[in-house]
């Protein structure tokens, strides 16, 4: 038994003369069943408990040994787009990844849009891509594409193992372990491997004993030392600064204590899980909009923690302000689009905050934080008023349902496009509930999946509000979903088309019908028959009631509110004048 060390690692490894005497004289197939089920047992070993694959027939060595391992679940997808958001879905909630299979050809091809957004929101996934053996690449065979780092610089790691054999025995497990390393170090994310299997396919995999391994400790984030946290300390004396607390921002509890002996106000997103602090301010956009209010609480210094909110607005004020920004993330990755940065701090977030903290010596009394706090609660009020007043379901009004109807623990998967905004803008305090969405790339692509994913790795009621062109987009993912037996609520708010164009400059500069035309893009798909064709429950509601009947449907339910583009826009409009004139007052 030998110690080896990979990427600051240490595992113990047996020595594999055993598995090789064992295999002596077997088939070709067999060699090729026991390497992937070397891979399967050792990925369970290392807490691997979730795998998605597509059907294919290249990929059935390793689709077996996934079946077969007692400790592995497997999803089958018909579409591997959705087989892939739906592997991004189980890591972005339990932070471990899932095997990912697909066969070969243009298969591979249909994950890179998953693998794009866990390369750039740190979601580990361990990409598995059947191939064609070496002898039948780049001569015409069917089904065969180059494959080799076909996902680029967006993963962390790529290998391909050749075919397996004998002789390359002793490599299996530690190929297994560095894999499993490289996807959820320090830096997590995609790792891709690329399988080339021989015909024939099907074999049966030798006895043998997962190699013997202490369970390893990967130190994921560095700490910044004490003494430099102090310096930092002395530079924050300032009643006139702002936390931003984003996805990845840490502890809550952490965050709300830095914000207490700072006398800063925390501007939280939906994502950060700080929404329910004392300092937190929910309706930060609906407030900065607001000149005067923006002009007064203008900060000094911005301490940004973890991923940024969805809210452009925030951005510009940021940016406008000239405030110097200090950005805290795990991740040695940038968060920067502004160029507006002049310290990114690579730590732990929640001992960062936790620790700086201890270097401040008292709770200063901040006049800034309590009007802040006090103009918070009037634009929540405004906004409530005039949800009163209209009583009728705008898409608004459906998030603030939405999250008043969810039990707590339950996951929240928010759609790119208008729905984030929706709920950040005006949907209120959603720190009872595990919130996801896919704002690394910020596509629509996959919401379904991710949301299947995300609910299928924690077993949780699963709610995801989603608009109507990224519904269609990602339909497929119904597929099956019936089978599937989760308690997952589908929540779409249908204003047949692309209704966040409505909100850019193209929607006021083109004529109506080349905006229509470009933009607006309505597609006439009836969503509830569509998802009836699937065999689910689903609900066309027109009132606050119905939708909380609709919501509390027991099991899975597609549940549409029509709305209308220019309605929305004007009702948008209506809320910041409410929050506007709050705040004059």
């Amino acid at each position: 038994m030998v110690t080896q060390h990979k990427d600051g690692v240490a595992f113990r490894v047996v020595a594999s003369q055993n598995l090789a005497l064992s295999l002596a004289g077997r088939p070709s197939e067999d060699v090729q069943a026991t390497f992937c089920a070397v891979l399967v047992a050792q990925w369970a070993q290392l807490g691997v408990r979730q795998a998605v694959l597509a059907p294919g027939s290249r990929s059935t060595p390793m689709a077996l040994a996934l079946l077969n391992h007692p400790e592995i679940t497997v999803h089958v997808f018909h579409d591997e787009r959705s087989a892939a958001f739906a592997a991004l879905g189980i890591g972005l909630a339990d932070e471990r990844p899932a095997i990912l299979l697909c066969t070969s050809g243009t298969a591979v091809a249909h994950f890179h849009a998953a693998v794009i957004e866990a390369d750039l929101s740190h979601v580990p996934i361990l990409v598995l891509t059947a191939d064609r053996p070496a002898e039948l690449r780049d001569v015409g065979a069917p089904q065969t594409v180059s494959q080799t780092h076909i996902f680029g610089n967006s993963v962390r790691w790529f290998h391909d193992p050749g075919v397996a054999e004998i002789a390359s025995c002793d490599s299996w497990s530690p190929l297994a372990h560095h894999s499993f390393v490289a996807c959820c170090g320090g830096n997590a994310g995609p790792v891709h491997i690329n399988l080339p299997f021989r015909e024939p396919l099907t074999g049966s995999a030798v006895e043998f004993e997962p190699q013997d391994h202490q369970r390893f400790h990967v130190a994921h984030h560095p700490r910044i030392a004490e003494s430099d946290l102090q310096s930092l300390a002395d530079t924050m004396k300032t009643s006139r600064g702002v936390i931003v607390a984003g996805r990845g921002c840490g502890d809550p509890a952490s965050v709300g204590e830095l914000a207490r002996v700072t006398g800063w106000p925390i501007l939280a997103d939906s994502r950060s899980g700080c929404q329910g602090l004392p300092d937190a301010i929910l309706h930060f956009d609906s407030l900065i909009r607001e000149p005067n209010f923006a002009k007064m609480h203008q900060p000094e210094l911005v301490l940004r923690l973890g991923e940024a909110p969805s809210s452009k607005v925030l951005a510009q004020w940021l940016t406008a302000s000239g405030a110097r920004q200090i950005h805290v993330s795990s991740y040695q990755t940038v968060f920067d689009p502004d160029q507006r940065v002049v310290s990114n701090i690579t730590c732990e977030v929640s001992y960062f905050c936790a620790t700086l903290a201890k270097s401040f010596d008292m709770s200063p009394a901040s006049h800034v934080k309590t009007d802040w706090i006090t103009r918070d609660h009037q634009a929540r009020r405004a906004i409530e008023q005039v949800h009163r007043d209209e009583n009728s379901l705008t898409a608004s009004a459906v998030s603030r349902q939405l999250i008043a109807a969810l039990a707590p623990g339950s996951n929240l998967v928010l759609s790119s496009s208008m729905p984030i905004r929706d709920m950040e803008w005006f949907g209120g305090d959603c720190s009872h509930v595990h919130v996801f969405s896919n704002r690394g790339a910020n596509g629509i692509d996959g919401v379904l999946a991710t949301a299947i994913g995300v609910a299928v790795a924690t077993g949780r009621p699963t709610a995801v509000l989603i608009g109507d062109v990224a519904f269609v987009h990602d339909s497929s993912s119904l597929i099956a979903l019936k089978r599937r037996d989760l308690n997952l609520k589908i929540l779409v708010t249908d204003n047949d088309g692309g209704g966040i164009f409505h909100y850019l400059p193209q929607a006021t500069l083109l004529a109506p019908d080349v905006f229509e035309t470009l933009f607006g893009t309505p597609h006439d798909t009836n969503i509830a028959q569509l998802a009836q064709a699937h065999g689910l429950s689903a609900f066309e509601v027109t009132s606050s009631a119905e939708l909380e009947t609709a919501l509390f449907t027991p099991g899975c339910a597609v549940i549409v509110v029509k709305t209308d583009r220019h309605n929305e826009v004007q009702h948008h409009r209506l809320l910041h004048e409410a929050v506007h004139s709050a705040l004059s007052l």
